[in-house]
Parts: C-alpha cells; sequence; structure tokens
C-alpha cells in the first residue's frame, strides 16, 4: 500500500479539481502517511536490532536527513519546513525497514506487483473514466489528450513507467524455475509499461526508456572479464560521442521535431532565474520543500515575478537541492550517489542474478530522469524510497554474500585438508 500511495497514484486525482488555486494541494496524502509512518516506527521498535543493523551502513543517507532536518533553522519557509523535513525523515525511515524487512530480490517481485496495479488501474480510468485518466483542465489544457491513468501527471507517469520496465525487464531475464511459469506475466508488464510510456507522450520518458534499454547490455558484461569488457566500453564510447556529435550538430531540428525548443521548453531560463538566487545562499540554501511553494513566500514569488509564470519547481533535481539545501546538501547527496555506483558494480559482479543488475539500471534512471524533472530528494515519494531501500540492500546483502563465499571457501578447505591427510595416511 505504501509503495503504491508513494508513486502519486489515484488520491490526488479523485480531488483535483478544475476551479481550485493549485490542484497540487492534497490534504489527505501527508496525513495518510504520517500514520504509515508511526505504523512504521512502531515496526521498527519491534525489529530495532534489525534495523539498527542496517541502518548503520551508509552515513551518507543520514547526513542528509540531518541537513534537511537542521534547515529549520534557516528555512524561509519556517510554517513547511519542520512539518516536511520531519515527513523525509519518515520516508527515509521506511525506506530503511524496506531493506531491512525484505531482499532485493523480494523488492523487485514487490514492485512489480504494484506496477501491475498502476498499469491495470491506468487503462481503466483512461478508457472509462477519460475525465480522471487523461490530461485535461491540467496546464491551461496544452496537454489534452495524453494519458496520466492514475497518477498525478503524464510525465510522472511516464518515469513510473521507466521504472516498471526496469522491473518487468529484470523479471523477464530472469531464468530460475521459480519464474518460468510467470514468465509472460512479466512480458506483458514489460510491454504495457512501455505502451504507457508512449501514450503519456513524455518525451524524456521515451527517452530514457532507450538509453536503458541500451545500456543493460554493457552494465551485464561488467560481470565477464576485463578482456571482453574494455572493447565493449571502446564500443559505446565510439557510439555516444558519434551520436553526440550528430546530435548537437542537428540540435535546431531534433528539438523541432521532438516538439520542444533549445532551451528545453523554458527550462533553462528557470535555471538561469535559480542560479542568481541560489548564489546569495549558497552554502545551505533556502530550506528544505522552502523554494516553490506560493505567493506568500517571497522566495517563490520573486521567481514567479522574474519568470512571468508560475513553476511548480525547478525541473531539475540536482538544481531544487542545490537551492534548498546548498552546496552542502549537493555535495553530501553526490558522494552518497558516487559511492551506491560503485557498490552497485561491486554488487554486480558479486552476484549473478537478475537483481544484480537493478541497483545500476535505477541509480542511471535517477540521474538521467533529474535533468529535466524534479524528483530527487522528496518526501512521501517512490523514487527516494527506492534510492534508500538500494542503498541499505546492497550493503547488507553484499556483506553477507562475501560472508557466504568466505564460509564456502573454509569448509572446502577444510575438507580438502581432511581429504588430503587420509590419502596420506592410506599411503
Amino acid at each position: 500500500m505504501t509503495l503504491f500511495f508513494s508513486t502519486t497514484a489515484l488520491i490526488p486525482i479523485l480531488i483535483e479539481k478544475e476551479d481550485s488555486v493549485d490542484a497540487s494541494q492534497d490534504p489527505y496524502t501527508p496525513i495518510l502517511f504520517m500514520g504509515i509512518y508511526i505504523v512504521t516506527l512502531f515496526l521498527v521498535m519491534k525489529n530495532w536490532k534489525s534495523f539498527l543493523y542496517v541502518a548503520q551502513r551508509d552515513i551518507w543517507i543520514w547526513l542528509l536527513v540531518g541537513i534537511a532536518l537542521a534547515s529549520v533553522l534557516w528555512t524561509v519557509a519556517p510554517d513547511i519546513t519542520p512539518r516536511r523535513s520531519v515527513l523525509f525523515l519518515g520516508t527515509t525511515g521506511f525506506g530503511v525497514y524496506l531493506a531491512t524487512r525484505y531482499t532485493m530480490r523480494e523488492q523487485l517481485e514487490l514492485l512489480a506487483w504494484m506496477f501491475g496495479l498502476i498499469i491495470l488501474l491506468s487503462f481503466v480510468f483512461a478508457i472509462a473514466l477519460p475525465s480522471y485518466g487523461l490530461m485535461t483542465f491540467q496546464e491551461k489544457g496544452i496537454h489534452a489528450g495524453a494519458w496520466r491513468g492514475v497518477i498525478t501527471h503524464k510525465n510522472t507517469l511516464g518515469r513510473l513507467m521507466n521504472v516498471s520496465t526496469i522491473v518487468f525487464l529484470l523479471l523477464c531475464l530472469d531464468n530460475s524455475l521459480s519464474q518460468q511459469k510467470y514468465k509472460w506475466l512479466s512480458w506483458l508488464g514489460f510491454v504495457l509499461s512501455v505502451v504507457l510510456i508512449i501514450l503519456s507522450t513524455s518525451k524524456t520518458a521515451l527517452i530514457v526508456l532507450l538509453t536503458l534499454t541500451i545500456i543493460l547490455p554493457l552494465y551485464k558484461a561488467l560481470r565477464g572479464n576485463y578482456n571482453q569488457i574494455v572493447p565493449l566500453v571502446i564500443t559505446v564510447v565510439l557510439v555516444v560521442g558519434t551520436t553526440a556529435t550528430l546530435l548537437l550538430d542537428n540540435l535546431p531540428l531534433i528539438a523541432t521535431a521532438l516538439g520542444k525548443d533549445l532551451t528545453l521548453t523554458g527550462r533553462t531560463d528557470i535555471w538561469g532565474v535559480m542560479l542568481e538566487l541560489i548564489w546569495e545562499r549558497p552554502l545551505l540554501g533556502y530550506g528544505f520543500n522552502a523554494v516553490w511553494q506560493s505567493w506568500d513566500n517571497e522566495v517563490t514569488a520573486y521567481l514567479w515575478r522574474t519568470l512571468e509564470w508560475e513553476s511548480p519547481y525547478g525541473h531539475n533535481g540536482f538544481m531544487d537541492l542545490l537551492a534548498e539545501l546548498g552546496i552542502l546538501g549537493l555535495i553530501v547527496f553526490a558522494i552518497s550517489y558516487i559511492t551506491a555506483c560503485i557498490k552497485g558494480v561491486m554488487w554486480l559482479r558479486l552476484t549473478k542474478m537478475v537483481e544484480g543488475l537493478f541497483p545500476l539500471m535505477y541509480l542511471t534512471f535517477l540521474f538521467m530522469s533529474n535533468i529535466t524533472e524534479s524528483n530527487l530528494v522528496v518526501t512521501n515519494n517512490i523514487f527516494w524510497i527506492l534510492y534508500v531501500s538500494i542503498i541499505f540492500s546492497m550493503a547488507v546483502e553484499s556483506e553477507q554474500a562475501k560472508l557466504y563465499k568466505y564460509e564456502s571457501s573454509y569448509i572446502n578447505n577444510e575438507e580438502w585438508i581432511e581429504i588430503e591427510a587420509s590419502s596420506k595416511q592410506d599411503f
């Protein structure tokens, strides 16, 4: 249930009204999640030793949470930051609990069921209840007709289906006996996820999908020996370099074909104004969730007046993080992300199962999706929950896998010594 509602599914679109000043305001979801986090706290207290064992495996996540909580001291939105930072702590805690309670393989299967439900409901709402399932009056009707299913926005649906394609594709590649019987369901989930990306008309999600599909064989190759990896990396670099050159030479034509302009639909204008504001408070920022709020917020009012339209966020996760928690927050997250990528490669080479590919695939998605959108450090959000659970799951399961290999090697060596000693006695 928590994973389902953390996608912004169902509740926000059911209470959305065309004449509301801000359709994104949802008084029910924060209350729902506060209840979820209270229940999670009781579950953590019941299994506090296991939770602490897992929670101690990464310091950078907790440092970022600490900065968010501390930002109540300097925030420009003292009525919002304290509440949102506590919810952020709860969101992070739930991600750690997920890693404590379920293995990464079990998390993949949970995600498959959750995404399957979203896919089913999205088709039902878009076809049977188009006033809910399709974009209509949102953003002055410029996206009218695009599918959003049971999600608040077509682009959010596209991003969710990016993760859904990763999950279902990995399960499709699983050759274990337990998955053979249900493999057709995984393929169905993958195909329907791709269909929803197309119907959402999200160009960014489509580009991310193509990139993830192309990069998957490269990640799989990292499991091989270095003689196989080097030629593949050289080939990829040449292909990417050639493609990038062609894209840069034909940028205006490509932008027109994608229905965009060279400002990325006004995003570069937003980033320029944000940078001017950021350099006034570069070290610690303006406070967690304190930047994009309402006209009553002086920072938001300045941004909206300068941009001459009410942008809901900065359309770049890293830029929003820099504005909220400053250079300090961005550096802590960068260290956390780079460390996670390094551990992802180590985890990939440590296990031959499909879940070994999930961390690197998800981290790649997270980086790409936050270049033009903002879903990086967010409360009550599936993307942050998965980021946290992946980091802590990798730490714990890698440690267990190494211990298992050591014990297996030790037992084999003991058996070999006994056999060798027996042979000498016989001789």
